[in-house]
């Protein structure tokens, strides 16, 4: 079965490659968008948003066939973005370190990856984030930080896909190897709730969940960004 069937775009982005476009990707934000933009402390912390929010409307415009002025965001109840335009578009960004991923479906989607940090000291977290089970795991894991991401970035697609907050219930959502599905007694009205996982790299690791069965999904496929010459051409239509 072909990604494409189940409607999953998956956007990999290098974010130091569009430090310099970020005075050019501004112009893509809405005054309110600026503004959020604009209270980051951290210039780094500021690109990365611009960076995000930009390639999101443009990718959401291409998805669409509409033109990027029509891309309006909005959050809901649970503060999570959807394209009112559009309802039955579905979408989700995460960040860390050098790299972004942007996701786009048909269904209620969360992705997430995390820099696999090997001088962290996650012993005093993980009973607040896994059950008996999964620490075991952890434990006997031959490479235990990577178990311990692998099942970080699982619980957090899951917590993004479903888009309310769980965090007291998150140890209550098991995960494991492999394709599954997930018990919908934690998951709002979601009847399963499907969640792998993927390396970005050596270093990085991230995990996909979708609200609907990909039992057959064999591999995940990322889509190209825009390039900087497909940017440019953007930038002098504004």
């Amino acid at each position: 079965m072909k990604k494409d069937d189940h409607g999953i775009k998956l956007y990999k982005i290098e974010l130091l490659k569009f430090h310099d476009l970020v005075p050019d990707l501004m112009h893509f934000l809405s005054d309110s968008e600026c503004n959020r933009a604009n209270r980051y402390h951290f210039t780094r912390d500021k690109n990365r948003f611009v960076i995000c929010r930009a390639l999101l409307k443009i990718l959401l415009a291409e998805h669409v066939d509409s033109d990027i002025g029509e891309i309006n965001l909005a959050v809901d109840l649970n503060k999570k973005p959807y394209l009112p335009s559009h309802p039955s578009v579905f979408f989700n960004v995460t960040h860390s370190g050098d790299y972004a991923l942007i996701a786009i479906g048909k269904s209620q989607i969360g992705v997430d990856i995390e820099f696999i940090n090997r001088d962290f000291n996650y012993d005093d977290i993980l009973g607040h984030i896994f059950n008996q089970k999964e620490m075991d795991a952890i434990a006997n894991s031959s490479d235990k930080h990577l178990s311990f991401y692998k099942f970080w970035t699982r619980k957090e697609a899951v917590v993004k896909a479903i888009g309310k907050g769980i965090d007291d219930d998150i140890s209550k959502i098991h995960i494991s190897d492999g394709l599954h599905s997930l018990p919908s007694s934690l998951l709002s009205d979601f009847m399963e709730i499907t969640v792998f996982s993927f390396h970005l790299n050596p270093d990085y690791i991230g995990a996909l969940a979708v609200t609907e069965d990909l039992s057959e999904f064999e591999k995940i496929t990322f889509f190209p960004a825009p390039t900087e010459e497909q940017l440019k051409l953007l930038f002098r239509r504004l």
